[in-house]
């Protein structure tokens, strides 16, 4: 596991030298930042309900941004043939470039823990609901981590791969909002089944401060089916 470790420092000094990792950090704690409190000074009232509402259209947008140079960068430079060539496994490179952007995706929500303590100062503040919210949010940024180098490594253009994650993920998000659940029958077999492919539902359960073992169970399994993906496909390349 050595070889893990100073690939995903490398991986960390690599994303946080880069000006586009602070760019998407700021987009994001504005976003979701602004979206809460343009509901919570309209109404006054000194609750979480809705903050975490807009996480899931965060990420979406979000985390393209963060994986489009996971191996389309390498790629275009000439670096992944150096990769693929060592004597290192590729699940090792692939689980480094994963908690890299893993670790990004955690700066990204502790910009965001000013809000529940600002709310806190004006009303008592139930901690369930925040600390479900966050463990959510985190599980959450680890499946769109994983969605978006697993689309990355198809290609060697970064606005390819931008677009390509972006498009999955904003598709996924969607599937489990109301308006299409409603659109396609809340109850029907269709709609239970984009109900459970899609991570809003399951995040949506879990940011209410109701841990379910099979919400952790979907992004955990969501999480290692894309990362055994992209292991896969950098193989084949390996192998060629």
């Amino acid at each position: 596991m050595r070889s893990v470790l100073v690939l995903t420092w490398k991986e960390i000094k690599q994303l946080f030298l880069s000006p586009i990792a602070y760019a998407f950090l700021m987009v994001f704690a504005f976003f979701v930042t602004f979206m809460f409190f343009r509901a919570f000074f309209l109404f006054g009232q000194a609750t979480l309900g809705g903050f975490f509402y807009w996480w899931p259209f965060a990420f979406a947008f979000v985390v393209p941004g963060i994986t489009m140079r996971t191996w389309a960068e390498e790629r275009k430079q000439g670096t992944v043939e150096f990769l693929l060539t060592s004597p290192i496994e590729t699940w090792h490179i692939v689980l480094a470039k994963f908690l890299a952007g893993l670790t990004l995706i955690a700066a990204c929500i502790l910009l965001t823990v000013a809000v529940p303590y600002t709310v806190a100062l004006y009303g008592d503040l139930d901690p369930g609901p925040v600390w479900g919210g966050y463990l959510g949010a985190l599980l959450m940024g680890g499946t769109c981590i994983a969605i978006g180098m697993f689309c990355s490594s198809f290609t060697q253009d970064q606005i390819v791969s931008f677009l390509v994650s972006l498009t999955v993920l904003l598709l996924l998000v969607l599937v489990g909002q109301e308006y299409f659940q409603s659109e396609f029958g809340k109850g029907s077999g269709f709609g239970r089944f984009l109900r459970l492919i899609s991570p809003t539902s399951h995040f949506d359960s879990i940011g209410r401060g109701v841990v379910d073992l099979r919400d952790i169970y979907y992004f955990v399994a969501m999480t290692g089916l894309f990362l055994y993906l992209n292991v896969r496909v950098i193989d084949l390349r390996r192998w060629r």
